[in-house]
């Protein structure tokens, strides 16, 4: 609420009050879900292959089949020696579905998981498909206040979601980027007062920043004004009190 004073020539002073609006605006959180399953811990590979062995032992296996199972290792090292890849990221072309599990052992068989093509960086930020492929990456922009989620003022006749899309589709580093909006509803909301100052200067109260959910469909952004990072290297570059708002919301 914001007052004003007026005095009259009696002396007698005027008070008037006006309600001041709040510019809401939409931030769109977009997530690039990770792309493979991790390594597995040491101590927990061990354990799944004590339980392997308990299988085998317990079966019912004949001795065709008990000795297949005994020879999957042998099968698999034989098959990488004779007809080995194009290049160490390479799934082969020849294995079977019972030496499916066997090849793409994250423990043994590292060398067959399809993380990334040769040549290229996991610390190349701008690549959505490459870099990181463990964990979830978001993409943040670069704008006159620093760096921040892709964010636009909500127009009246348009809705969150509406906003969040067009924040996107409208970006100028926007290549071919498409995404699904998660939900309608957003997941946090930032709250930004300003100052009486800058109050009667904008006449405003301040922005509501609502942040909405959305997964990668496909494309990415162009440029060197965007990045994509995981939940830990956001802290580098947002705000405490944004980072504050949304890490709960995040993987």
């Amino acid at each position: 609420m914001r007052k004003s004073c007026s005095l009259l020539s009696n002396g007698i002073r005027v008070f008037s009050t006006r309600q001041l609006s709040w510019q809401v605006q939409s931030s769109v959180i977009v997530e690039r879900p990770p792309q493979c399953q991790p390594p597995l811990d040491p101590l927990i590979a061990r354990y799944q292959h004590m339980r392997e062995t308990l299988r085998i032992e317990r079966s019912v296996y004949n001795d065709f089949e008990l000795a297949a199972e005994s020879r999957k290792e042998q099968i698999v090292s034989e098959r990488k020696q004779k007809f080995p890849p194009k290049h160490k990221f390479d799934l082969p072309e020849y294995f079977s579905s019972a030496d499916e599990k066997a090849l793409l052992d994250p423990v043994k068989n590292d060398d067959y998981l399809p993380l990334k093509p040769q040549g290229v960086s996991n610390t190349d930020k701008t690549s959505v498909k490459l870099i990181k492929p463990h964990s979830s990456v978001f993409l943040i922009v670069k704008s006159g206040e620093g760096w921040n989620f892709p964010h636009k003022v909500v127009d009246k006749e348009s809705s969150l979601e509406e906003a969040a899309v067009a924040a996107l589709s409208t970006h100028p580093d926007n290549k071919d980027l498409c995404v699904e909006v998660s939900s309608r509803l957003p997941v946090s909301v930032h709250v930004n007062k300003y100052s009486r100052k800058y109050q009667q200067h904008t006449q405003l109260t301040g922005v509501k920043t609502f942040f909405m959910k959305s997964r990668l469909s496909s494309g990415n952004f162009s440029g060197d004004t965007f990045m994509w990072c995981t939940k830990e290297e956001l802290g580098e570059f947002l705000s405490k009190d944004v980072l504050k708002c949304v890490e709960p919301c995040l993987k």
